[in-house]
């Protein structure tokens, strides 16, 4: 099983140790935080110096994302180095595709749809639990709702990504040149149907993405006066901040960095993964924003 740190800035270069043989640096989700050309060259010579393999991971883009992105793209193709690139925007995949076949994509883990809210960890295991609810159309009165459990037929579904179990979806990766997709590893765990020696997956450790979004709920987080109606301007408060969610109905704390939520899940289940085709664990030892 192959072993990658996952790192966001030059900073974290410190937590690689012998145990990793492959490098994934940059981010997922905001074009923001797309790593400078200098960082990037730093990361390059180190992973050089160590001999690591390399993934740059991008984010989602506007023009303006893709445009950075292409920078660096430049790059490598300058110095011939060949690499993977986890993409998770389809016109990154297309350009990478179109122009810089010294590089390998890989579909990242806003791409490949899974499950993965939480409250379907207390769904898979049947609890019902009976509880209040305050009833709108009556004011003063309340009714007892009972949760039926979700019917065990289900569980691959919620256990699935569309793009681990599906033909259809398999030839259109293949014809893309991706052999690899990128997942999260969900406490429900995974049940996926990939082809055997043509496609192989890495799973995400301890971290689980949630969700993402262009607005940020992060931005502006420092500002006296706060509204919710309007977009502020970024000052990358998610390289200061995270923010701890909690309420009754989740069983699981959810972290807020920047716009994008998760949740934490170290345990790892290498006999499951080995029969699903995973082939690669991804360690993230912070929050990847």
């Amino acid at each position: 099983m192959e072993k990658a740190l996952f790192i966001t800035n030059i900073a974290q270069l410190t937590d690689a140790d012998d145990m990793y043989t492959r490098l994934y640096y940059g981010n997922e989700f905001c074009e923001r935080l797309i790593p400078s050309l200098r960082d990037l060259q730093t990361v390059i010579h180190y992973t050089k110096q160590s001999r690591l393999a390399f993934s740059l991971v991008s984010p989602c883009v506007t023009n303006s994302g893709l445009e950075e992105l292409q920078v660096l793209f430049e790059y490598l193709k300058s110095e011939d180095i060949t690499c993977e690139v986890i993409v998770n925007d389809w016109g990154v995949l297309s350009l990478v595709n179109s122009k810089y076949r010294n590089l390998i994509p890989v579909l990242g883990r806003l791409l490949t749809k899974q499950k993965r809210g939480p409250r379907i960890i207390s769904l898979l295991k049947r609890e019902v639990t009976p509880r209040l609810m305050v009833d709108y159309i009556n004011p003063g009165k309340r009714t007892i709702l009972i949760q039926k459990p979700l019917p065990s037929g289900v569980d691959p579904y919620y256990k699935g990504s569309n793009t681990a179990s599906v033909p259809i979806i398999h030839d259109f990766l293949i014809s893309q040149r991706i052999s690899r997709i990128e997942l999260d590893n969900t406490e429900q765990g995974l049940s996926l149907a990939l082809p055997k020696d043509k496609i192989g997956a890495s799973v995400y450790v301890p971290y689980v993405y949630i969700s993402t979004t262009f607005y940020c709920l992060t931005a502006g987080c420092e500002e006296k006066e706060k509204s919710l109606l309007r977009i502020r301007a970024c000052a990358k408060e998610c390289q200061r901040y995270i923010f701890k969610l909690r309420h009754r109905t989740m069983p699981k704390i959810i972290y807020l960095r920047g716009n994008t939520q998760f949740y934490k899940n170290a345990r790892l289940r290498l006999r499951e993964y080995k029969h699903s085709g995973v082939n690669r664990i991804v360690y993230q030892p912070h929050i990847p924003m």
